[in-house]
């Protein structure tokens, strides 16, 4: 059956790899050639892969940066309740002062009731939200699918530390990575493949005197790191596709620097570490230290990007949604604020349902990437 629009099929395609997944998927209701054409495209892997390439693209038109935040809402009832709130902010352009703001519903922990001991981080669109227990759930809110994973091997008197989650491109796997200590002194850790919908145990090293800060960690290319607190900071990241665990030093002047808040991020395609030096409650400098992939343990491992500030009335630095735009909630909770590292240009965008607590944020991108195991597709 032919297309209703006199284009050849190809073409049709390579526009349909630039459009937004909701915007994909409603072609399926247009008619049976675009159902097939539709579900066909979802089902292919090297168009998943053009899409996503497609969705990181500033040239597409329908870019925009985006961030997506998670914090701790109260609700205010009888009885208090709370939710952990996955919103996205998409960034608007630099003569407009209102973002677009979108919960991302994400899917809670049954049972769950200590929200904050639950973990966020994210993949090409796939979110992985796992507590300090035994239970994980994968994501893909775009898409609104999900799964639940079978429980890990580690558990009992297994005191979970750190959680991870990242893409294996050498395998076309997801991977989750999940590392604590039981009745011994010595880490343990595992790993859960999506493509064999299952845990391993695996090797780790990282001493005894070692703990990951809670929440400071990212994703990127194809590795998880953790911000590890012990007689000094370090970092530590798990490849995905060689299943290892390494460690990275940190700069000698951090070591003992005062700081009032510190992060990791991704910026200019490389780790970063946001530090913020200084007594709690004084206006709110960051310094951007860059991680040298090249040399990860040398005196050249880090070095210092770029310093922006000083900012009155900031809660927290949340970090960039592109290469530009560095984003940090204010101190009433109702606004972000967009400072741009070119123009030098500082914005207060009003975001409503952010008053929360507890704020952290990570770089976003929709994706057609599924949760769904090899043996269900």
């Amino acid at each position: 059956m032919a297309s209703s629009i006199n284009l050849p099929e190809e073409l049709i395609i390579e526009i349909m790899s630039w459009l937004s997944p909701e915007s994909l998927i409603q072609f399926k209701c247009v008619g049976k050639y675009w159902y097939k054409l539709v579900t066909f495209l979802l089902n292919d892997p090297s168009f998943i892969v053009k899409h996503l390439r497609n969705q990181n693209d500033s040239n597409n038109i329908f870019f925009s940066p985006s961030i997506a935040v998670s914090c701790l809402r109260i609700y205010d009832t009888p009885v208090y309740t709370y939710k952990e709130l996955f919103a996205l902010i998409s960034v608007p352009n630099s003569n407009q002062n209102d973002a677009v703001y979108e919960d991302m519903n994400l899917p809670i922990i049954p049972g769950e009731k200590d929200m904050s001991s639950q973990t966020i981080s994210h993949c090409n669109g796939v979110v992985c939200v796992a507590d300090y227990y035994h239970n994980i759930i994968l994501s893909n809110p775009a898409m609104k699918n999900s799964r639940v994973l079978p429980k890990p091997g580690l558990m009992g008197r297994f005191v979970l530390q750190g959680v991870g989650f990242g893409y294996d491109s050498r395998n076309n796997d997801y991977k989750v990575v999940r590392f604590g200590r039981d009745q011994s002194i010595y880490p343990r850790a595992e790993v859960y493949s999506l493509n064999s919908d299952s845990w391993k145990e695996i090797g780790i090293d990282s001493g005894t005197d070692y703990f990951p800060s809670l929440h400071i960690d990212t994703y990127f290319n194809g590795a998880f790191y953790w911000l590890m607190s012990g007689p000094r900071f370090m970092i530590q990241y798990f490849d995905m596709s060689d299943e290892v665990f390494r460690d990275v030093t940190l700069p000698e002047s951090l070591q003992t620097a005062k700081s009032q808040w510190m992060s990791l991020g991704v910026w200019n395609d490389s780790v970063a570490l946001f530090f913020c030096p200084g007594e709690k409650g004084t206006p709110v400098t960051v310094d951007i230290w860059v991680m040298n992939e090249e040399c990860v343990n040398g005196p050249d491992s880090w070095k210092k990007g770029l310093t922006i500030g000083p900012f009155e009335g900031i809660d927290c630095p949340l970090g960039f949604c592109n290469e530009e735009e560095f984003v940090m909630r204010s101190a009433n909770f109702r606004e972000v604020v967009c400072y741009n590292v070119r123009t030098q240009n500082l914005r207060n965008i009003k975001v409503e349902g952010l008053d929360g607590i507890g704020c952290r944020a990570l770089s976003y991108v929709k994706s057609l990437v599924s949760v769904q195991t090899r043996n269900e597709k």
